[in-house]
């Protein structure tokens, strides 16, 4: 099969996939001026119609060369009669700015470029020319990373553009290898420009072209064919568990907003380890859109944290993104998450009768009923950190404040004091929350460090004769 035939094919299967007629569509084609972009280029004018093709370039604006790079496209197009959007962008001052590297910073640019010029021209999809022996060098690149099967299955033919799910990002050349498009360019006669890039080894993916891959082929010269086997093999694994994935979520996922989402904690911990783990990697996605799958390393620190830890626990991922564990939510954000962690709503004490609520920030209440030192089994039974029992003397009246400078606790079954600043931060309260944790208490102590520590002084006994129930609930979580 030529090369002409093979891209018609992957056209076919692409309409086939994404429901778009091709032929009566507008397409974006990315074009950098090299041979695998050019063959895609001169492909697609031959099979689709010239007056719905736009060409795309974007200069990343990190050699000398690519503004006559840039120019040498934009000519290539005018003399097809085809559109030309370009564009020079700073991938460079984007790969700091976001703790990326160029390679990563270089992807995410194009994406974004390829979509804005798509959402111009009214266009549904676009083009790049991604080819067998990329997808060889991506698959072996996530299998390095430790990524899962929805790493190792590689690319597709078609599937969403990354971090735009609106749009559709079709690789027509993706069954066919460097081998092939090269001879068709010069069949062609096609003038591929020179990126010398290519040839930097300082880059990830070409230490794996030039010299990781000749070296895998010395021990088993099929190395890319039983990579491309793999990688079909967990492609339809992959399409089952992320049927699997996706009613989880629906299921998990309680909120999101720009570069953060959340998790009903309890749902995410009921699901298999399978699906916890791709609910995590989904959730790290959802906030960094376009950025490099996440290893497996990161994920199991992560799923740790979420499985065990503490309110206020964090695990912190690559890109600037974090995992907290909040009362019964996992929290996943780039930067500060948004709040959901209990929080006074003034810097005074508040009263709090017996019995009473007291509204806190963040959908949160603090209620306190009278209780009796029968509760006291069943609530240690059910280990719910939000819900204690405490003994008061008679008269004494409670009320709900934030820590005090200096101020000191002594923790249930703990032989001495601590401040409560040292406690928070032992139980990893995040420091942005600290200042106005709620902090239940008498006129003489602290009483209870709302979801961690109770007060020794405040202990549950036999002969209590004044015991109170305290809850610190999240009226927003429990309702959803």
């Amino acid at each position: 099969m030529s090369l002409l035939e093979q891209v018609a094919a992957a056209l076919r299967q692409a309409a086939g996939l994404t429901g778009l007629d091709l032929q009566a569509t507008r397409l974006v084609i990315g074009v950098s001026g090299g041979t695998d972009s050019l063959a895609l280029l001169d492909c697609l004018a031959q099979l689709l119609p010239a007056n719905h093709l736009i060409v795309a370039h974007l200069d990343h604006g990190l050699r000398p060369s690519s503004a006559t790079e840039a120019e040498a496209v934009g000519d290539l197009a005018a003399a097809r009669g085809l559109a030309y959007c370009a564009e020079r962008g700073d991938v460079a001052g984007r790969a700091r700015a976001g703790g990326l590297s160029l390679e990563e910073a270089g992807r995410a640019a194009r994406y974004d470029f390829l979509a804005r010029v798509a959402r111009a021209e009214g266009a549904p999809a676009v083009a790049v020319g991604h080819h067998v022996d990329d997808q060889v060098e991506t698959i072996l690149l996530h299998l390095l990373r430790g990524a899962g099967p929805g790493g190792l299955r590689g690319m597709a033919v078609a599937g969403p553009l990354p971090g735009q799910p609106e749009l559709w990002l079709l690789r027509p050349l993706l069954a066919a290898g460097r081998a092939a498009i090269e001879a068709y360019g010069r069949e062609r006669g096609l003038a591929p420009l020179t990126d010398e890039s290519n040839a930097d080894t300082t880059f990830t993916r070409n230490r794996l072209r030039h010299e990781l891959l000749p070296l895998l082929e010395a021990y088993n010269p099929q190395v890319r064919e039983r990579l491309w086997a793999l990688a079909t093999t967990l492609a339809a694994e992959d399409d089952l568990l992320s049927e699997l994935e996706e009613a989880a979520w629906r299921a998990v996922a309680s909120g999101s907003g720009p570069g953060w989402v959340t998790l009903s904690r309890d749902g995410w911990r009921a699901q298999p380890l399978a699906l916890r783990r791709r609910l995590l990697r989904r959730a790290y996605a959802a906030c960094r859109p376009g950025v490099k799958e996440i290893g497996f390393a990161a994920i199991e620190a992560a799923r740790r944290v979420a499985e065990e830890g503490a309110t206020g626990a964090r695990a912190d991922w690559p890109g600037g993104v974090a995992l907290l564990v909040s009362y019964d939510a996992l929290v996943v954000a780039v930067g500060e998450p948004p709040m959901t962690y209990p929080q006074l709503t003034a810097t005074e004490p508040i009263p709090l009768p017996v019995p009473g609520a007291v509204a806190l920030a963040n959908g949160w209440r603090l209620i306190a009923t009278p209780g009796a030192a029968a509760d006291l089994p069943a609530i240690l039974a059910a280990a719910d950190p939000w819900t204690a029992l405490v003994a008061l003397e008679d008269g004494a009246e409670l009320s709900i404040q934030p820590r005090r400078p200096g101020e000191r606790v002594r923790p249930l079954g703990l032989d001495g004091r601590a401040s409560l600043k040292e406690v928070m931060s032992d139980r990893k309260i995040p420091a942005a929350a600290r200042a106005l944790w709620p902090v239940v208490a008498t006129a003489e102590h602290p009483v209870w460090l709302a979801g961690h520590v109770l007060d020794e002084r405040a202990r549950v006994g036999p002969e209590s004769r004044r015991v109170v129930r305290l809850e610190c609930l999240c009226e927003e979580s429990r309702a959803g």
